[in-house]
C-alpha cells in the first residue's frame, strides 16, 4: 500500500494531471528575463549606486542576440546599456549618479529586451522585469534569508517572496529602509553532515554551484532544485559576503529540516528509510538528535534530500551560528505552513480517480492519501515545536539577551493545497516563476520533471503575505526594531496540567484589569491546523493529537488595530482520559 501511495503521489507531483491550460496561465513573453540585479549601496546614503545584473536568454545564444537593457525608477530611466548572449547569462554593470537617484523611495524596475541577432530580428518586447525598492537612508534593515524553498519562495517574483516583504515591511514600519540577500535554495537539507568537509562549513566557500552563475552566494537559479548548499553552507556564505562588504545583518529569517526527511516519499507515507517513525524523524532531523551511525536512505533511487541530509546538526545550531554573523543579527525561524492537509480534498479525489482503480482498491487509495494528508499535518505540528524549542534555548543560552524566535505565519489546514481557502500553489504551471523552470530545469537539474511542478504546494502571492504581515505582528520582532506593542499588557491564559485528548481547554485573553474592552474581535489560532473567529475574549477548544500545541490569538480593536498573543507556554495534550 505505501509503495502505491507513492507512485500516486509521485505522479501528482510531478504533474501528471489534467490542469488548466499552461497557455492561459503564462504570460506572452517572459524572455529576454532579468533574473537578478545587485544594488549597492541600497538604499542610498551617499554616493553613486552600482548595479549588476544578470540576463537570462537561452533561446538568444545560438541567434548570437544582443540584448538591450535598462534601469527604470517609475518611468524615469536612470541606466542603460546592451549586452550580447554569449551564454544563457549576461552580466552588465551600472552605475547611478547620486542627483539621478530619486529623493523618495521608489520601485525600481530593470527590464531587456533583444535588441537585435544574426538574422536581423529585433528589437523585441521587453522581457520580464526585476523589481525592487530603490531609496535613501543610511541605516537599512538588512535581512539575510537561508534556507530550504519554502524561504526561497518558489513559484514567486524576488519581490513577492515572505523574506524580501518582511525587510520592506519593517524598514517602512522603522522607517528605514531595507535591503534583502537571499542565499536559499530550494531542495536545500538544513545539514549534509558529511559534506563538503562535515561540519566544516568554511569548506564551502570554495564550491561552485550552477545554480550561482557569479559566484557570490546568493542563488540566482535558487528556482532549481538541490539539496546543495545546506543551510550551514548558506550561513557560511551570507557572513563572508557580509565581512567583505563592510556591513551588518539586521535580521536573518531561517528554515530547514523538512527536505532532510523527504517531503515525497518521507514524510507523506514514510517510504524513506529513516521516515516510518514520524516523531523520531523531526527529533533526529529538526532537532539534531538520535541519528544512527549509517545513513539507511543514502541509496535510494530518487530525487531525496536524505540521501545526503540524515542526521547532522539541529536548528538550534543553525540558530546559534546565524546569530554569529556580522552585526549579531536576530534570527526569525519561519514555522512550517500546512502544504497538504485532509482538507485537501480535491487531491484525494482527483488522484484516486485512475483508470481500473475500484472497488476496494480504491477505498485503499483515498484511506492512504488521507493518511498522507495527516502525516503532513503531524510533521507541520512537530516541526513548529521543534523550532520553537530551538529558538527558545538559543535565548536561555544568550549572553547577550534573547535574539530568536520561532514566528508563525498564521495558516491553517484549509489553506493547504486544494483546501476551501488554499493560499499555495495548486496548479505547477501556473506560478509566476514557471517560465524560468521550463528552460532552467532541462539546463541545469538532473530531476527536470520534479524541478518543473517543484512551487506545487508552496506559498502563493496571498501566503507569502500573510506570512510576512504576521511575522511583522510577532511581538518580540516588534521590540527589537523598535516598533510599538500593540499588545500591551494582554496575555493568552492556557490551562494547567496536561489535559486528555479530546477534553475541552479554555483560553481566555486578558490583561491586568480583566478581559480586554467591548469591540474587539478574536482569531483563535490553536498550533493544530485549526481556528475560529469570535467576540468574546474567551474559548474551548478540543485537540485530539498528542503533544505540545501554542495557541496564538489574533486581537483586532475597533478602529482596525491588530495585536498577537502568544501562550506563554503550550498546551501539553495526553492521552484520552480513561472512560
Amino acid at each position: 500500500m505505501a509503495a502505491l501511495v507513492a507512485a500516486l503521489l509521485g505522479l501528482l507531483l510531478t504533474g501528471s494531471v489534467t490542469w488548466p491550460d499552461r497557455a492561459a496561465a503564462r504570460e506572452a513573453s517572459a524572455y529576454p528575463m532579468v533574473l537578478d540585479v545587485d544594488l549597492t549601496p541600497n538604499p542610498v546614503c551617499t554616493g553613486p549606486v552600482h548595479g549588476r545584473l544578470h540576463v537570462y536568454y537561452p533561446q538568444g545564444v545560438d541567434a548570437g542576440a544582443a540584448v538591450e537593457w535598462r534601469v527604470m525608477a517609475d518611468d524615469r530611466r536612470l541606466a542603460s546599456g546592451s549586452v550580447v548572449m554569449e551564454g544563457t547569462v549576461a552580466t552588465a554593470r551600472f552605475t547611478v549618479p547620486p542627483s539621478r537617484v530619486p529623493a523618495h523611495a521608489v520601485e525600481l524596475r530593470v527590464e531587456a529586451r533583444v535588441a537585435h541577432s544574426s538574422s536581423g530580428g529585433g528589437p523585441g518586447t521587453y522581457g520580464k522585469p526585476w523589481r525592487d525598492q530603490l531609496s535613501r537612508g543610511c541605516d537599512p534593515v538588512r535581512v539575510a534569508s537561508v534556507g530550504d524553498s519554502v524561504v526561497w519562495g518558489q513559484g514567486l517574483d524576488h519581490d513577492r517572496k515572505f523574506p524580501y516583504l518582511t525587510g520592506e515591511l519593517l524598514g517602512e514600519a522603522a522607517g528605514r529602509g531595507h535591503e534583502h540577500f537571499d542565499y536559499s535554495i530550494s531542495g536545500a537539507v538544513l545539514d549534509a553532515p558529511e559534506l563538503p568537509a562535515g561540519n566544516d562549513d568554511s569548506a564551502c566557500l570554495d564550491r561552485r554551484d550552477t545554480q550561482d552563475p557569479d559566484g557570490d552566494g546568493e542563488m540566482e537559479f535558487g528556482e532549481v532544485t538541490q539539496q546543495m548548499p545546506d543551510v550551514f553552507c548558506q550561513l557560511e556564505r551570507a557572513g563572508a559576503q557580509a565581512r567583505a562588504g563592510g556591513y551588518g545583518l539586521d535580521l536573518v529569517v531561517i528554515n530547514g529540516c523538512i527536505n532532510d526527511l523527504d517531503p515525497f516519499l518521507g514524510i507523506p507515507v514514510g517510504v524513506t528509510p529513516g521516515s516510518e517513525d514520524l516523531p523520531k524523524a523531526v527529533t533526529r532531523e529538526c532537532s539534531g538528535i538520535g541519528a544512527a551511525p549509517e545513513n539507511p536512505a543514502k541509496n535510494v533511487p530518487w530525487f531525496s534530500g536524505a540521501k545526503v541530509g540524515y542526521g547532522g546538526r539541529g536548528m538550534l545550531d543553525a540558530i546559534e551560528k546565524a546569530h554569529s554573523l556580522p552585526g549579531r543579527p536576530k534570527v526569525l525561524v519561519a514555522d512550517f505552513y500546512y502544504a497538504l492537509s485532509r482538507s485537501s480534498s480535491p487531491i484525494l479525489a482527483r488522484t484516486c480517480a485512475v483508470p481500473g482503480l475500484a472497488g476496494p482498491s480504491l477505498s485503499k487509495c483515498r484511506g492512504a492519501l488521507g493518511g498522507a494528508a495527516e502525516r503532513y499535518e503531524q510533521y507541520t505540528q512537530l516541526a513548529d515545536e521543534a523550532y520553537r524549542q530551538a529558538a527558545q534555548a538559543a535565548n536561555k543560552a544568550s549572553a547577550d539577551g534573547p535574539y530568536a524566535v520561532a514566528a508563525d505565519g498564521l495558516f491553517t489546514l484549509d489553506n493547504a493545497v486544494l483546501a476551501p481557502a488554499s493560499k499555495v500553489w495548486a496548479n505547477p504551471l501556473a506560478d509566476q516563476a514557471h517560465e524560468l523552470r521550463e528552460h532552467a530545469c532541462p539546463e541545469l537539474s538532473a530531476t527536470p520533471a520534479q524541478c518543473l511542478s517543484a512551487a506545487l504546494a508552496h506559498p502563493d502571492v496571498e501566503g507569502a503575505r500573510q506570512y510576512a504581515e504576521s511575522f511583522l505582528l510577532n511581538p518580540r520582532v516588534r521590540e527589537w526594531f523598535g516598533l510599538p506593542d500593540t499588545g500591551t499588557g494582554m496575555t493568552l491564559e492556557t490551562p494547567e496540567g496536561r489535559p486528555g485528548s479530546g477534553t475541552a481547554v479554555r483560553l481566555a485573553v486578558a490583561t491586568p484589569d480583566g478581559p480586554p474592552g467591548p469591540g474587539h474581535r478574536y482569531h483563535w489560532y490553536f498550533g493544530d491546523g485549526t481556528s475560529v473567529e469570535t467576540a468574546e475574549a474567551s474559548t474551548t477548544h478540543a485537540y485530539y493529537r498528542e503533544g505540545p500545541y501554542l495557541p496564538r490569538v489574533v486581537v483586532t480593536e475597533a478602529k482596525g488595530g491588530r495585536a498577537l498573543v502568544e501562550a506563554a507556554k503550550p498546551v501539553t495534550v495526553g492521552e484520552s482520559p480513561a472512560d
